[in-house]
């Protein structure tokens, strides 16, 4: 499904008001959206009567289609070096900019669905458990790409006691117990051939993966996505404005690693995450877009979301917080009102959270040239990026992620790790990666809100 298809999607479900990387009337141009998330936009304004085509559907399908080409690209990871992985990259970038905008909707789709009368409700969770679970066109592994949504249906179950409740509920949990199934075979599988955390390798092959990826080959073409990626504008020179305010993390002390998470919050993952953090005795930095947050009204005063609470727990148990735009823009390629607007809503919106502004500002995927650093000086705000890349939003195997963050800190010695909390990733990798890093030495650090590091731990 391509990127008109998907703008079709987001309107259907969010009610034809584009979301994806738009403005409010008065607060810039609207940017293309993709087009599953189009139908999206308008089935949530009109979600009563049914259509034939279920846009939460579609957008499943496209979310699906995404998934698969974040495999493709990445499959043959070790083996891209240099301008080959700048631009599987830049690649998977642009899909994972499409792809949030779309899981964004989605999730507030199935919320709403959720909350109705089961008479509406249960027709149409039905259509898209009996699609997940039966589809005949469906490869078995494809069925990871089906967590956050199924744990989304679960969540926004979780009240309702009814036989008809209990009973899709049941049928979540079962679902739930095949991907835990499916996800731990493949798990096993990888560290049989690459080993685990302080594990050797077995031996052997990832016959099934292997598998998965060669039928997934033959329906999915990944050659034009090299061609469209994200592209991230050149730097300042050494020395220009606000170049020496960046942190990448490579200028930190040897073996000492700061955890970051972006996107956020999210209804289920970030708690979670905060859980293992306080369990562990591990600081980290949580970078948030704003529109999560709230939103502003008409006299641009902020009104706060149901998950506003989820930052205001973050920073009452000691976690700093920082801005990471409002709809996760490309913000190279924005300038005036647009890139101002994007940067100042979220500043807004976490001043109405007590606690919770600081100093810190992460660009989405890194864009930014001297422009947008210039952008952040109004606000007092420093950018903070990072060195080593988890990829948990391309991997769906907990194992390679892991694997892939060890590596890279091996290499780097030191610096910031990049997960996203709206992933279930990371909550798995991250009881092991802590104790092992532990053992060999490194030490984890917090940034204050004005990017100083902090004691370490």
């Amino acid at each position: 499904m391509g990127r008109s298809a998907i703008t079709l999607l987001i309107l259907a479900l969010a009610g034809g008001t584009l979301f994806m990387s738009q403005r409010r009337p008065g607060h810039g141009p609207v940017q293309p959206a993709t087009a599953a998330t189009a139908a999206l936009v308008d089935a949530n304004a009109h979600p009563v009567p049914q259509r034939s085509g279920d846009p939460a559907l579609e957008a499943l399908r496209s979310d699906l289609q995404v998934h698969r080409q974040l495999i493709l690209l990445f499959t043959d990871e070790a083996k891209l070096k240099g301008k080959d992985l700048e631009k599987a990259l830049d690649a998977g970038h642009r899909l994972h900019h499409d792809r949030r905008d779309l899981v964004h909707h989605l999730n507030l789709t199935l919320l709403k669905v959720c909350a109705q009368p089961a008479s509406q409700r249960d027709p149409r969770v039905r259509v898209l458990l009996e699609w997940m679970e039966g589809d005949p066109e469906l490869l078995d592994l494809d069925r990871l790409a089906f967590r956050d949504t199924l744990r989304i249906l679960d969540h926004g179950l979780s009240q309702d006691q009814s036989l008809e409740g209990l009973s899709l509920k049941a049928r979540l949990t079962r679902d739930l117990a095949t991907l835990d199934r499916l996800e731990r075979e493949v798990d096993a599988e990888y560290r049989k051939v690459f080993g685990g955390p302080g594990q050797p390798a077995a031996g052997g092959r990832r016959d099934r993966w292997d598998a998965y990826v060669a039928q997934l080959r033959k329906r999915v073409s990944v050659t034009d996505l090299l061609a469209h990626g994200v592209e991230p504008a050149p730097l300042p020179a050494a020395g220009e404005p606000d170049t020496k305010k960046e942190l990448f993390g490579t200028e930190f002390p040897d073996k000492v690693l700061v955890l970051s998470f972006d996107d956020g919050p999210h209804r289920l993952y970030t708690e979670e995450i905060k859980a293992i953090l306080l369990k562990e005795n591990v600081p980290a930095l949580f970078f948030e877009v704003g529109r999560n947050l709230g939103t502003l009204d008409a006299a641009g005063q902020p009104k706060l979301g149901h998950q506003a609470v989820i930052t205001e727990d973050l920073v009452k148990a000691g976690f700093v917080v920082g801005n990471h735009s409002y709809t996760h823009a490309q913000l190279n390629k924005e300038t005036g009102a647009p890139l101002d607007l994007e940067i100042r809503e979220t500043d807004q919106l976490l001043r109405a959270i007590p606690g919770a502004h600081s100093q810190l500002f992460r660009f989405p995927y890194g864009a930014r040239g001297a422009t947008q650093l210039q952008a952040l000086r109004p606000y007092h705000l420093r950018s903070v990026l990072w060195n080593i890349d988890s990829l948990d939003w391309a991997d769906p195997v907990p194992s390679s992620v892991a694997d892939r963050v060890l590596k890279v800190i091996a290499h780097e010695k030191r610096g910031i790790i990049l997960f996203h909390d709206i992933h279930d990733r990371a909550g798995k990798v991250l009881p092991v990666l802590i104790p092992k890093l532990r053992a060999e030495g490194y030490r984890f650090a917090g940034l204050d809100a004005e990017g100083n590091l902090q004691p370490l731990q």
